[in-house]
């Protein structure tokens, strides 16, 4: 379920939909305590639902619906507010060594069984699949293991005005 369209609910005249998940989020924060029409999709499903103080649809209280692809969420509370709130989601982070290990005992007890391994290699029947491996064989690198390796990188290495970043290759530019 999603926000694809917002207005205020117009009185009289008529008002045109806004589609752009900024200008939603100011309509609905600059407007505070007004009555709204929604376009939401439900899976491909599309309605208009009236939210505000005047109108409290019971569908919609105490939801949290992302506005378009995000990462701007609108909260509706029992009292006919909106509220937005910013989400921002962790996009990369390398797991610990402990996690990997785990990993790597699930998928030695998992080998055979697992569907990846049991369908036909796609590469050999000639599909266009750059990357068709699973990615524990392959090898997951941990936080540990990014440290370790990273362990001579100096940091703000242009601005102290040398030639590399690594501390293996201590010579200045100025030197030169």
């Amino acid at each position: 379920m999603r926000i694809i369209r917002a207005r205020l609910k117009p009185f009289g005249g008529s008002s045109e939909f806004v589609s752009i998940k900024g200008r939603i989020k100011g309509l609905i924060e600059r407007n505070k305590g007004d009555v709204f029409n929604f376009v939401i999709d439900d899976g491909g499903i599309k309605s208009v639902k009236e939210f505000g103080p005047d109108y409290i649809d019971p569908e919609l209280v105490g939801k949290t619906i992302i506005i378009l692809d995000g990462p701007y969420y609108a909260i509706f509370n029992e009292d006919g507010i909106i509220d937005i709130t910013e989400i921002e989601a962790i996009d990369e982070s390398l797991p610990r060594q402990h996690t990997v290990d785990q990993l790597k005992k699930l998928r030695k007890l998992t080998k055979g069984i697992d569907i990846g391994d049991r369908i036909s290699d796609l590469n050999k029947q000639g599909a266009n699949i750059s990357y068709y491996r699973n990615a524990i064989d392959s090898g997951i690198e941990s936080y540990e293991d990014f440290e370790k390796s990273n362990k001579k990188f100096i940091p703000s290495w242009n601005l102290k005005n040398l030639m590399s970043p690594y501390s293996n290759k201590i010579k200045r530019v100025k030197d030169i």
